[in-house]
C-alpha cells in the first residue's frame, strides 16, 4: 500500500469532515468536495453527477468545463458514469476510451484525461449518482484511494437527499408499512403455547449521522475493533 495513496485518503476524510460541519449551501459544499478530492488523489478531474429527472446531470466537477455543469447528462447505462450507476459497480480504468461503454462528451473537455475511476453513491440500497476522478495520465487508483472515494461518496448520499437534490425514490422501499398484527407461522419444535414479545429484526441498517462529533473517540472505537477480531481470528486458529 503506497504511502502516498495513504497520506491522501486520510487527506480526503479529515477534510472533508470540515466541509459537512460548515454551514454553507449544499452546491458550495460538492463544489469543495471535487477540489479536496482532486487534489488529495493528484487527479485533474473530480466530478460528481447526480440522479435528476431520471438522467445523471453532472453536479459538480473539478477540472471539466465549468460550463458543462448542469448541462451534461447521461442516461442510466450511458457512459462509464451511466455504466456505474446502473450495474452498482466499480470501474478503476488506466485508459477510459478503451472501455466499450465510454461515451465522449465533447462539451466537457475531457479528451484530455486517460484514466478514470468511478464509484457508485448509493442511498438506502438505490444508486443516486456517480463519484469519478480523471487523469492526464495512464495509471489505475490505488485500493485505499477506491476506498477513500467510497468513503466519500456514502458521506455525500447523505448530504444530497437531505439538500433534495436527487429524484424521490420509488418502489416498494418507500411504502408505507401496516402496523396491523401479523400472523407469521413457525416451525415448531415442541407441543405447548408459549407467549412473548416478538421482535421485527432488519439486517439494514440506516446511517444517519455519517461524520463523527468525536473523530478521536471514533478511532479509538476503531482500533479496539480490530484488536478484538485479531484475537478471534487467532483463538479459532489456534482451536482448529
Amino acid at each position: 500500500m503506497p504511502a502516498t495513496a495513504a497520506a491522501s485518503a486520510r487527506e480526503i476524510l479529515v477534510r472533508l469532515h470540515d466541509v459537512m460541519a460548515a454551514r454553507t449551501p449544499a452546491q458550495a459544499k460538492l463544489n469543495q468536495v471535487v477540489q479536496i478530492i482532486a487534489a488529495a488523489t493528484d487527479s485533474e478531474v473530480c466530478s460528481i453527477y447526480l440522479l435528476r429527472e431520471g438522467a445523471l446531470e453532472l453536479f459538480a466537477t473539478e477540472g471539466l468545463a465549468q460550463e458543462a455543469v448542469h448541462v451534461t447528462k447521461l442516461a442510466m447505462g450511458e457512459g462509464l458514469v451511466g455504466t456505474i450507476a446502473g450495474t452498482g459497480e466499480i470501474l478503476n480504468l488506466d485508459e477510459a476510451a478503451s472501455h466499450p461503454d465510454f461515451r465522449y462528451m465533447p462539451e466537457t473537455g475531457e479528451e484530455r484525461f486517460h484514466s478514470f475511476a468511478g464509484v457508485p453513491i448509493i442511498r438506502r440500497e438505490r444508486t443516486v449518482g456517480v463519484l469519478a476522478v480523471q487523469h492526464m495520465d495512464q495509471r489505475r487508483y490505488d485500493d485505499i484511494e477506491i476506498e477513500a472515494l467510497q468513503t466519500v461518496a456514502m458521506v455525500l448520499s447523505e448530504l444530497i437527499a437531505n439538500a433534495g437534490l436527487i429524484d424521490a425514490a420509488t418502489g416498494g422501499s418507500d411504502r408505507i408499512q401496516s402496523t396491523a398484527a401479523v400472523r407469521i407461522p413457525g416451525q415448531k419444535l415442541v407441543d405447548g403455547m408459549a407467549q412473548g414479545c416478538a421482535v421485527f429484526h432488519q439486517p439494514r441498517v440506516v446511517v444517519e449521522h455519517t461524520v463523527a462529533e468525536d473523530t478521536d473517540a471514533e478511532r479509538h472505537r476503531v482500533y479496539a475493533a480490530f484488536d478484538k477480531m485479531r484475537e478471534g481470528i487467532d483463538r479459532m486458529t489456534r482451536e482448529a
